[in-house]
């Protein structure tokens, strides 16, 4: 005869079989405790599974090189940005640009759609256009002079 307990925990779901006699008495204390720490670490994992990952050494999920311009010119150029989903409250998404004079520029994006800028006295963007457009799954940005493409799986993830 066979005694089955079942004990479930945070993450998971053990099952602990055990044998007739004194063994089978002491069982559910032992399941239960290896049940803890199986539950703890599958716990971890699911944890970790759901939550968006970061790129090491950086508060972003993702980073890549996106065309950009400035002057007014085309997006001809490479800049590295990084991406934070979830940023806001509201669930609005942080694209944040590194321009080659050094300077961060950054882009808030509602779903896959941005609109707006930082924008700063100081530089005199504080008075510039914001206005977006669409080809595909590319939205190209321009700031006054500056303007930037943005993928929607770089916003999104995948």
């Amino acid at each position: 005869m066979r005694k089955v307990w079942l004990v479930t925990g945070m993450a998971g779901l053990s099952l602990g079989l055990a044998g007739c006699g004194g063994a089978a008495e002491e069982a559910p204390e032992a399941a239960a405790s290896d049940t803890a720490a199986d539950s703890t670490a599958e716990a971890g994992a699911m944890a970790a599974a759901d939550e968006d990952a970061k790129v090491p050494g950086t508060e972003y999920h993702a980073t890549a090189p996106i065309p950009c311009g400035f002057g007014g010119a085309a997006p001809t150029e490479t800049c590295e940005a990084g991406v934070i989903r979830q940023w806001g409250e509201d669930g609005t998404t942080l694209v944040e640009v590194q321009k080659p004079d050094g300077m961060k520029r950054a882009i808030f994006v509602k779903g896959t759609e941005p609109y707006g800028a930082d924008s700063a006295q100081a530089d005199g963007s504080a008075g510039w256009d914001f206005a977006t457009s669409r080809e595909g799954d590319r939205v190209t940005v321009k700031f006054g002079p500056e303007s930037y493409v943005i993928v929607d799986a770089f916003v999104e993830g995948g």
